[in-house]
């Protein structure tokens, strides 16, 4: 996409790494809700912020522009999608502060019930990922119980595919067994993987039950035959840490990270050309700003 050659993105990157050395660099006691005003007060946070609340829209712009025949039978890209999009790119080992902006930002553009169920889908995953627990369980609890999103889960169009997974990825992490399952099962009809339901079961367990109970689960779908080697490999991969003496925390960080990539990987690979070649630009100008 165009967009891209048009944004700054030197003086992002050293303003970022600089930015987020400091912010990680201890530990703090404060209080998570806290910790969240810090980051958001933060030079990095509003300096991130302000770029992608520019740069990232003009990616969707030129999408819903060039793209206009195509996104009329399936729905524009709206910014609150790709901003949700961005935090999730984000919290794959590249940056949990600046996938929190990503989800911040999402929210901040949220227009209908549907774009604010992603928007605060994208928070509560993205605090999951920072490992504040408490405010991403009370974001999961909300947008479970409030019944103005009681059928906002189902809505989204088949070929949006990253709205699932969003969504799905903080049901298996909030031990939300009904929603996970439900998620991966449009995903995995939609890309041709029936085993993903049973997958995203299994981590749900492993993440908040028996490791016994989801070591056999993982074992069991590891002998699906219509698995292929690197599906093999990366549920191979999942079992290893699942059965490790990892502490619980790494052993959580490590799966839901290997999960998180594992997931993207396999949506990418099965989407639709538009939403695929989506995927890229929005990994590269990730590549290019950080």
């Amino acid at each position: 996409m165009t967009a891209l050659n048009s944004i700054p993105f030197v003086k992002l990157a050293a303003c970022s790494l600089f930015c987020v050395a400091l912010l990680s660099g201890c530990k703090s006691t404060k209080t998570e809700q806290q910790q969240y005003a810090d980051l958001q007060d933060s030079f990095s946070y509003e300096t991130y912020r302000g770029v992608s609340n520019t740069s990232v829209d003009t990616i969707a712009y030129g999408y819903n522009k060039l793209q206009k025949e195509q996104l009329e039978q399936i729905g524009a890209i709206e910014p609150t999608l790709t901003h949700a999009m961005m935090s999730y790119i984000l919290s794959l080992g590249v940056s949990k502060d600046f996938a929190i902006a990503e989800s911040d930002l999402a929210l901040a553009k949220a227009t209908d019930m549907r774009g604010k169920y992603l928007a605060y889908s994208a928070q509560s995953l993205a605090f999951y990922n920072k490992g504040w627990r408490k405010m991403a369980k009370q974001k999961a609890d909300f947008i479970r119980t409030d019944p103005l999103f009681a059928t906002v889960s189902q809505s989204y169009p088949k070929e949006q595919l990253i709205s699932y997974l969003i969504i799905g990825s903080v049901a298996v992490r909030d031990g939300d067994l009904a929603t996970a399952q439900n998620m991966f099962y449009v995903i995995g009809e939609q890309i041709e993987k029936p085993w993903l339901p049973s997958l995203a079961k299994a981590l749900t367990v492993t993440l908040n039950g028996s490791t016994i109970d989801s070591l056999i689960m993982l074992k069991d779908i590891s002998t699906d035959p219509s698995l292929n080697g690197y599906e093999r490999e990366k549920i191979a991969e999942l079992m290893d840490v699942a059965q490790s003496k990892l502490s619980d925390k790494k052993k959580r960080q490590k799966i839901t990270h290997i999960a998180d990539d594992f997931f993207l990987d396999r949506i990418k690979d099965k989407s639709s050309t538009l939403y695929r070649d989506l995927i890229t630009d929005l990994q590269k100008y990730t590549e290019q700003v950080l």
